[in-house]
């Protein structure tokens, strides 16, 4: 990839950001969908929204941009929608250190302290007895024998 390359594509990625911040997660999700889609009515109905609705977002959001540059980076609104997400995905890991089943609770304390702690160091032992002979053959090949 040209350097020229490498700017449009980050310059496509920043506007992308700027744009999907001021849609709601409805139209994120309309976005989403139009990409697979041939028109906004498909896109509306496999989202669950009326196709009146996504004409009125147009109107006052910047929807078909998001459309055009989502086309080129997809990535970016996998990654606002993770963002935006997270907050929930934590609040259901909280939510089961209070549950009544202990497995639960044990498994959701032990995630989060991970997360914030990094795993306990697991101290790991080997040993072996390895008797072995290397040869060296006149092609210079080095081969081992058990």
């Amino acid at each position: 990839m040209t350097e020229t390359q490498e700017r449009i594509e980050k310059s496509t990625s920043d506007q992308l950001v700027e744009v999907l911040a001021r849609l709601s997660t409805d139209q994120i999700r309309f976005v989403v969908a139009r990409q697979e889609f041939s028109t906004d009515k498909e896109a509306a109905d496999a989202v669950g929204v009326k196709a009146n609705t996504v004409y009125g977002w147009k109107a006052t959001a910047p929807i078909d941009d998001a459309v055009r540059l989502m086309a080129h980076d997809g990535l970016v609104t996998a990654q606002i929608i993770r963002r935006r997400a997270l907050a929930k995905a934590m609040s259901v890991k909280v939510k089961g250190l209070d549950s009544e089943n202990e497995i639960v609770a044990q498994r959701s304390s032990t995630e989060i302290i991970e997360w914030e702690m990094g795993r306990a160091t697991q101290p790991t032992t080997v040993k072996a007895d390895i008797d072995m002979k290397l040869l060296e053959w006149p092609n210079g090949e080095i081969t081992t024998t058990p």
